[in-house]
């Protein structure tokens, strides 16, 4: 009964990752096929993956177990976690209904496109249920590895192509720090699991010298999910990233991976790191202020829209959808 407990909780994630094998194969042999003229899968495809977002939300709300933590505390599955979910698939389903004439007006008809924004969703749930520090870089890994492709989607684009790289380098720097931070963390507590973690840091550490190095640890793993959420002065990257990839990638990416980032980040900060709120109060303080002034003044010299999205997405709790359809 505790393994069926366990594959209940995954059933979700489960059946999205059959489905993108399932897929996979499918279009594979679809778009290679000269029996059947080498048909556009574009439009019936985002249909395909509108049905099989929509099941994996059904599976994800009717599930029946409040909370568990599974697989030696590397996954969690609570309210946060059910409610987050949910957030990130309507999102999803959303965004690719958006896609679909800009899609083929972009002339974008690789079938993998598709399937990578499947597959990211698949890493933002896993991302959203991760109670471990590895499975959290696994997670993230995956999901970034999918959108670093989606923004240099447009082969015969130089500017997709660039878009792609530099995301894929300052990606990668990100990644190194969230790296970095987790090696300090381990060196001080010796495991990575968030309950031990929050745990062991729950004792009284006024006096410890392992003090400073846990909150140089927190100061690089806060750094490197503010890198990720493209908060100033870490937002170097969004604007040129967002004006070089499709359309269709930057609303992707200003809006749902930002949705599961928040999510762990709100985890990990008011979970884990709770004893530890002085430091992470000040760098929130910090962030948040820069953030706003920049994303107010310095968006105002930017005469393209998608790079005064990629700004004024800095700001948090802001969004301004509107530069995506204005003129």
């Amino acid at each position: 009964m505790l393994q069926q407990n366990h594959f209940k909780m995954f059933l979700p994630e489960v059946f999205l990752a059959t489905s993108i094998l399932i897929l996979t194969l499918y279009t594979t042999y679809t778009v290679s096929s000269v029996s059947l003229g080498f048909p556009v899968v574009t439009r019936s495809l985002i249909k395909v993956c509108v049905l099989t977002l929509v099941v994996t939300l059904f599976l994800q709300i009717n599930n029946s177990i409040d909370f568990m933590v599974t697989y030696q505390s590397t996954f969690i599955f609570d309210s946060l976690t059910t409610s987050s979910k949910s957030v990130v698939i309507i999102f999803s389903i959303v965004c690719l209904l958006i896609f679909e004439e800009a899609l083929l007006k972009q002339q974008i008809n690789n079938f993998e496109y598709l399937l990578l924004i499947l597959s990211a969703v698949l890493g933002l749930m896993l991302l959203v249920s991760s109670f471990d520090m590895i499975s959290l870089y696994l997670a993230i890994e995956m999901q970034s590895l999918c959108l670093y492709a989606m923004a240099a989607a447009k082969k015969e684009s130089t500017f997709s192509t660039e878009a792609g790289l530099k995301y894929f380098i300052l990606g990668s720097f990100s990644s190194a720090l969230l790296l970095f931070g987790i090696s300090l963390l381990y060196g001080c507590t010796g495991t990575t699991s968030f309950e031990k973690i929050a745990l062991l840091l729950s004792f009284d550490l006024e006096e410890s010298p392992l003090r400073t190095s846990i909150n140089v640890a927190i100061a690089f793993i806060a750094s490197s999910f503010f890198f990720k959420i493209a908060a100033a002065p870490f937002h170097m990257w969004s604007p040129d990233v967002y004006e070089g990839s499709p359309v269709s990638s930057t609303i992707f990416f200003a809006i749902v991976p930002k949705i599961a980032l928040f999510t762990v980040f709100l985890r990990l900060f008011q979970t884990v790191f709770f004893s530890f709120f002085e430091t992470f109060l000040l760098f929130l303080i910090m962030f948040s202020v820069v953030s706003v002034v920049i994303g107010s003044f310095v968006a105002l010299k930017q005469k393209k829209n998608k790079k005064t999205v990629g700004i004024q997405l800095n700001k948090p709790c802001r969004i301004h959808v509107t530069c995506f359809f204005g003129k």
